[in-house]
């Protein structure tokens, strides 16, 4: 069953939310709940891979305006991403997966602020939270976006595109982890400005897609490096050696690797 929902008109948004899903309906409730807890400008767009637990009838339940939703077959979380994209009408997106959220109420105020006084850069982003299955909280600080050559600088909910530099640029499918960072890379590339909220902007919930497929994440950073970084291949053997060695510390002393990586929430 495919049941879709589009508001056409919005104008004036600030910001567009595209939530991709897929039988995640209780992280879906919370992140719709972070969401409506935003007092600016925004929409949310839910690109739904035709969920069989609820989830339609929870959209279609929804008495709001600023909810547009799709419910049907794609190909993967980026080929869903691509598609909320097409949709978005805001002057900055935000990507938030089913079950992540944004730091507080006042966080999209703040990246409306923060994109003003920075002359509405291609690129806002800012420290994340994790939150591990025990409830608990870490702060992880995010690196320069200079750093691009090492990986994602943080957590790709944790950052703001102005919808205007994304008009060429979509997710390649062909990385199917490491899409979001092809993007970022592309984008920053091809001469985006980037600007860095010293502040935590989502809440990012441990063990996704990501996190549980790092080989394929790996194999993925190797050919963006190459391919839209330009990266000769010593240096992309150095990367790979250093990110080896980052998780064999983080798998064999897990206690001093989160003591170094994380602090708890501020």
């Amino acid at each position: 069953m495919i049941r879709t929902q589009w508001v056409e008109d919005r104008s004036e948004v600030f910001l567009s939310v595209v939530t991709v899903c897929r039988n995640n309906l209780q992280g879906l409730i919370k992140t719709w709940q972070s969401v409506r807890s935003q007092s600016i400008s925004l929409e949310w767009i839910v690109v739904d891979g035709q969920s069989d637990d609820g989830t339609l009838v929870f959209l279609q339940s929804i008495e709001d305006e600023r909810l547009s939703f799709i419910s049907e077959p794609d190909q993967g979380i980026y080929d869903a991403m691509n598609k909320g994209l097409e949709h978005c009408k805001g002057r900055y997106v935000v990507f938030m997966n089913s079950g992540d959220q944004f730091h507080d109420h006042l966080t999209g105020d703040l990246l409306q602020v923060q994109a003003l006084r920075n002359h509405l850069p291609d690129l806002l982003y800012g420290d994340a939270l994790e939150e591990t299955t025990f409830g608990e909280l870490l702060y992880k600080a995010a690196r320069s976006h200079k750093r691009m050559w090492y990986g994602m600088f943080t957590h790709h909910q944790s950052m703001a595109f102005r919808l205007g530099s994304l008009h060429s640029i979509r997710y390649r499918l062909e990385y199917p982890i490491g899409a979001d960072y092809a993007l970022t890379a592309e984008l920053l590339v091809r001469g985006g400005t980037a600007a860095y909220i010293p502040e935590p902007l989502c809440i990012f919930e441990q063990g996704g897609v990501s996190q549980m497929q790092h080989r394929q994440g790996q194999r993925d950073q190797w050919f963006i490096r190459k391919t839209i970084l330009g990266m000769p291949i010593i240096l992309r053997v150095a990367i790979a050696s250093l990110h080896w060695g980052v998780r064999l510390v983080k798998h064999s002393f897990p206690k001093f690797y989160k003591k170094v990586r994380f602090s708890y929430e501020k």
